[in-house]
């Protein structure tokens, strides 16, 4: 399999060309609060804000919320309360074509019976951008830039669901490129991929020039791709801010229930975990 190598971002402006990224957007949650109806809110109280072109990971245990954050961030979960504002707009004020041309999300949930080929999978990034003739060849130019730059070129005639995990990823990875948001979101992008492609997953996360949201369990990797961090606990925000700052030992014992040691490494960071000592425990042994 060929090597997937970050590609240099060529997106110098404001504005974008036909094979590159959309210009990146500012994204902003107010407030945000969302639940099935009738039942209790799975998240309540979300808030941030990034600026066009900044890196936002969102952390915290299984069952925090992360995930129906991303939904409503990419406009599959209306809120209950609070906005999404995207470039300035809501983004249940936009139509759903014009919501795609600015949001792009790549998730987890990847059925394996897609009756599509690579091809047709990247290609359909291209739908918000429908026109005329006129437009057939900046699509053909968009999309062949996108499965270049996650090296799917070559799996271009294979049926989607025989791909391997992490080859599906990249794949779901190139439709969002293809599909030039000025926002992307990502589901634990990282879930099927080897050590290897994790390290150009890390690469290919900084070198792309979009305002970027995703949603990891690796606070190594949120420090290594991320400047702000967003840290859930049941369906509750318990702090958002630069990495550094945020992710401190304090905030990880009381939000993952784990002690932690943090250390510098080069331009990151680096944590180390133990469970906390189980005080009751040793004194109810002890006979105390």
């Amino acid at each position: 399999m060929p090597g997937w190598t970050r590609r240099p971002a060529t997106h110098t402006g404001s504005g974008s060309g036909p094979d590159e990224p959309g210009a990146a957007l500012g994204l902003e949650a107010s407030d945000l609060a969302w639940g099935p109806p009738g039942r209790p809110h799975l998240i309540a109280g979300v808030s941030f804000s990034l600026a066009p072109g900044e890196r936002l990971a969102i952390v915290g245990p299984n069952g925090a919320g992360k995930s129906t954050l991303l939904r409503c961030l990419y406009r599959l979960h209306r809120p209950v309360a609070g906005v999404v504002r995207v470039d300035g707009a809501d983004v249940w004020s936009l139509s759903p074509r014009l919501a795609a041309r600015k949001i792009a999300a790549v998730l987890q949930e990847t059925p394996g019976d897609f009756a599509f080929t690579v091809q047709e999978m990247v290609n359909a990034g291209r739908t918000p951008h429908a026109a005329g003739f006129s437009g057939r060849a900046a699509s053909t130019r968009a999309v062949e830039a996108a499965m270049r730059r996650m090296e799917v070129s070559h799996l271009a005639g294979r049926a989607f669901a025989t791909l391997s995990g992490g080859e599906k990823q990249r794949v779901l990875i190139a439709r969002a490129l293809a599909q030039q948001p000025g926002v992307l979101v990502l589901d634990e992008p990282t879930n099927h991929l080897d050590i290897r492609h994790r390290l150009e997953a890390v690469e290919l996360l900084r070198g792309l020039r979009m305002t970027i949201v995703t949603t990891l369990h690796d606070l190594d990797m949120a420090a290594d791709v991320a400047g702000k961090v967003l840290v859930l606990r049941a369906g509750r925000q318990m702090a958002f801010g630069p990495v550094s700052e945020t992710l401190r030992p304090a905030l990880i014992r009381s939000s993952f229930d784990v002690e932690a040691e943090i250390a510098p490494r080069g331009l990151s960071l680096r944590f180390d975990y133990r469970l906390p000592e189980r005080r009751a425990d040793s004194e109810t042994e002890s006979g105390e």
